[in-house]
């Protein structure tokens, strides 16, 4: 008797992550399972820094049809789903292709399988986080579900925004330990991309003296008039939408929880938007002018888990020891960004509250 062919409806993709999940979850759409080891292969126990959990992720997916001039590649919903998870609990997510589509069976790419995660960072360890506190178990991924599948026209965009920004989020998460730098610049690229959803008004962004500042310049006549816009330009840039939206996201539940082991380590309210200003004009400094000290951004060093520093960076650059010293660290602006994206697809409907 002939064995069936394999199914031509299904995609089957293979995702990894150092922490360790249990449970599974299944619907009309998808199933995400952990996979099982063979017997006999000795692996890492989960606190060990070389542990990988591997979880296979079946989607329906329509059928290959022999008219169609381009096959259809859906490997990106592997991508999707790592992004969706990372920002739910927080935690690093990688995938590693696929497994199944069309039918056809794929080889994945396993050439990350020994590399060494540091346990005691946050994103890495099998402890769920402060904000959203969610149990590491796949049944939770109901909370996500509709980021993943659900496409109504009134929050097609924000779901577009969300991708967008998700992918410089779980970038930053799979390169921090490698390049600080560039992972701290894609946690504020993220921020940017969600702040330009939002169309703020000039009155949104500025502070009272900012305010006073411009009506004052208006009232100078013709030359004043042309200052009021010019200025009116800059203060309206980026990093104030930037700001506001962060602000906007960071309620007092925020400011209550900490994952830092010391006060004097933790975000606070009283000073957070100076905080925020320093991290973009890192941003800044490193795109302008190519000048960002890797050794001072490092989460090597960040044992307590810091989300500020409490010491001041050893540099020649005064502006810049200075900028650092104001910004979260990594840990931090993670946090930040990480809560932000999931008070942003709560706001805009794509997901019911958590």
């Amino acid at each position: 008797m002939a064995l069936p062919m394999p199914r031509k409806d299904i995609t089957k993709l293979l995702i990894s992550t150092p922490s360790h999940f249990i449970g599974h979850y299944e619907n009309d759409v998808f199933r995400v399972v952990v996979v099982n080891e063979n017997l006999g292969v000795k692996s890492a126990r989960k606190d060990e820094r070389t542990y990988k959990q591997y979880i296979e992720v079946t989607v329906e997916t329509p059928e290959y049809k022999k008219d169609t001039i381009v096959i259809p590649d859906y490997s990106q919903i592997g991508e999707n789903f790592c992004i969706a998870l990372s920002v739910l609990f927080g935690k690093v997510f990688d995938f590693h292709g696929l497994l199944q589509q069309h039918g056809w069976a794929y080889l994945p790419d396993l050439n990350s399988n020994h590399k060494i995660h540091n346990k005691n960072l946050t994103i890495n360890s099998s402890k769920p986080r402060v904000d959203y506190e969610i149990e590491l178990n796949l049944e939770n991924i109901n909370l996500i579900q509709d980021v993943l599948f659900q496409h109504g026209e009134d929050t097609i965009d924000a779901q577009s925004t969300f991708w967008y920004a998700g992918r410089f989020y779980v970038q930053s998460l799979r390169i921090v330990e490698e390049n600080p730098e560039l992972a701290f610049l894609s946690l504020i690229t993220a921020g940017e991309i969600l702040a330009s959803y939002f169309k703020y008004d000039i009155d949104d962004l500025l502070d009272e003296d900012s305010k006073e500042l411009l009506e004052t310049l208006e009232k100078l006549g013709e030359e004043g008039k042309q200052l009021h816009k010019k200025v009116s330009k800059k203060l309206m840039g980026i990093s104030e939408s930037f700001c506001k939206f962060l602000i906007d996201c960071l309620d007092d539940e925020f400011f209550e929880r900490t994952e830092s082991k010391h006060d004097f380590e933790k975000l606070t309210k009283s000073d957070i938007k100076q905080r925020l200003k320093a991290a973009y004009n890192l941003r800044s400094k490193y795109v302008h002018a190519g000048t960002m000290p890797s050794g001072w951004m490092s989460v090597d060093y960040l044992n307590n888990n810091e989300e500020v520093r409490h010491g001041t960076p050893v540099l020649e650059d005064k502006d810049m020891k200075r900028t650092i010293k104001r910004s979260p660290t990594f840990i931090g602006m993670e946090r930040i960004i990480r809560y932000s994206l999931l008070k942003f697809i709560m706001e805009t409907n794509v997901i019911h509250e958590i």
